[in-house]
């Protein structure tokens, strides 16, 4: 992105850390029941006694924080950066670290198990009919025992079917793999977006208030020259210590930031930690290219053709068109129920006697109750033919397809939704860029070097900073707006826009 500060103070915003002197808390608190009354009881001799010094000075009562951080002031001190990321390097330490990836990447095995599963051949079943007991020893007449093998065949092409549908839950999963890479993607490029602004913004605070240090100390010496009401140094100083709620705010942003980028990159935050980006060009005023998003000045890409990619590339119609591929495997399993399974078994039998047969009974040996024998068994569908399964494979199929359709039409309205919101997004940054920021620039500048010769009052200039400041935090607003439309378009189209 493209900010236009003037030249005084786009050094300030380049510089990563300023760290300038603040009022304490415990200061200002105290200076309401001694410096004050202090002040009053001076005053009446012509003398007074001012919180801060013409230079914006203060007295500094440093503390430890619960979470380690320094208190200075009343403002919190985060710690200095230690590290610098690109965000191609966020790209590639996600892709392989982070846990939503690698705990999802566990999938693919389990679900090749499953094709294994699928494809395997039934086990034949082993049948063993043998006695003991008296009826077995001492029975004149004999007893039958048997044995034998029972082999499931599965018809109609189950088995073939079956290996069908976990081979079609593979390649889903790897489409939803696929997606899940997408989306921590474009994630990853949000949060490096948002540390990049949270770094931009804590130096627009430093730059402003830096600003408002240079008037307070303007009205010091105007004060020192019997120019101005000690009134106005006040009036002054009030202005810089209204900047200190705002560095504590861009300081929490910039921790928050970093910690969300650190967990999706796969780290563990153990601590409170500032993470530099490598990439902030994006908010100065000579970037011309940048790894998070195009320069404003550039043309976007035509909505036609963005559409037309989208419903080829979207992760997510890609995920509804294999499921309807894995419903209609699964409605051809479930018609071949109908057609049952046999089961065909071989075996033997032989017979047990008395060992001592009575008088009358001609002993005759075992040979006569040996015998072969096989058997065939299947369910016979009579009474229900799975009406209910085939119906409810129906009905998922059709839902999958309905799903498809579903999701081409959300497509197209988002990639046309998040578009327009690119242009707009555009069309604001370069509107700042061109009439309001150095309109508001020339405004500040005019009216502070008119208080410091003294044709215009302080108030004016005051109000004419503010002005300022609040431009450029709509401008900030604006290019983290252009930021976050563009991965609305990249999510909506499905690729990464490079």
């Amino acid at each position: 992105m493209i900010m236009t500060f003037p030249n005084r103070v786009i050094p300030l915003l380049l510089k990563r850390r300023l760290r300038s002197a603040a009022i304490p808390l415990a200061a200002i608190l105290l200076g309401q029941f001694l410096v004050l009354p202090a002040a009053a009881e001076q005053g009446a001799s012509g003398n007074q006694t001012s919180l801060l010094s013409p230079a914006g000075s203060a007295t500094s009562f440093p503390s430890e924080t619960a979470s380690g951080l320094v208190l200075d002031g009343g403002v919190v001190k985060s710690p200095e950066p230690t590290r610098s990321i690109s965000l191609s390097t966020c790209f590639d330490l996600s892709d392989r670290l982070n846990r939503e990836i690698t705990s999802a990447k566990w999938n693919l095995p389990i679900l090749k198990a499953a094709i294994t599963a699928a494809g395997a051949v039934p086990n034949p079943q082993f049948q063993l009919q043998a006695g003991f007991g008296d009826s077995f020893r001492f029975l004149f007449t004999g007893q039958t025992q048997q044995y034998g093998l029972v082999q499931q065949f599965q018809t109609a092409g189950k088995r073939t079917k079956k290996i069908e549908i976990a081979r079609a839950n593979y390649g889903l999963s790897e489409l939803q793999l696929d997606a899940l890479r997408f989306d921590v993607h474009n994630r990853v490029r949000r949060a490096y977006a948002e540390l990049a602004a949270a770094e931009a913004y804590e130096a627009l605070i430093e730059a402003q208030r830096a600003v408002g240090l240079k008037l307070s100390d303007i009205a010091g010496k105007r004060y020192e020259a019997g120019k101005a009401a000690h009134s106005e140094v006040s009036q002054a100083e009030l202005n810089v210590l209204q900047y200190d709620t705002q560095r504590n705010s861009a300081q929490g942003r910039l921790e928050q930031a970093s910690a969300a980028l650190a967990q999706l990159i796969g780290e563990r935050p153990k601590q409170v930690e500032v993470i530099d980006v490598d990439d902030n060009g994006i908010f100065k005023l000579s970037a011309e290219k940048t790894e998070i998003v195009p320069s404003p000045l550039r043309t976007p890409p035509q909505l036609d053709q963005l559409l037309t990619v989208a419903q080829d590339s979207r992760p997510d119609v890609k995920v509804a068109q294999q499921q309807v591929f894995v419903n209609r495997n699964a409605f051809a399993l479930a018609q071949t129920r109908k057609v049952p399974d046999m089961f065909f078994g071989i075996g033997g039998t032989y017979s047990t006697f008395a060992r001592n047969q009575p008088p009358g009974l001609n002993s005759t040996g075992n040979w006569i109750g040996t015998g072969i024998f096989t058997s065939l068994t299947f369910e016979t569908p009579v009474f229900y033919q799975y009406q209910g399964e085939v119906a409810q494979a129906r009905a998922s199929l059709r839902q999958s397809e309905r799903q498809v359709d579903l999701t081409r039409a959300q497509i197209a309205a988002d990639v046309a939704t998040a578009y327009s919101s690119v242009l707009v997004a555009r069309a604001n940054i370069i509107e700042f860029q061109n009439n309001l920021l150095p309109t508001a620039s020339q405004v500040a500048t005019i009216a502070r070097r008119g208080y410091q010769v003294g044709a215009t009052d302080l108030a004016t200039a005051i109000v004419a900073q503010q002005q300022y400041q609040q431009i450029l935090s709509n401008y900030f607003d604006s290019v983290v707006a252009y930021q976050n439309a563009w991965a609305d378009l990249e999510k909506a189209v499905g690729i990464p826009l490079r």
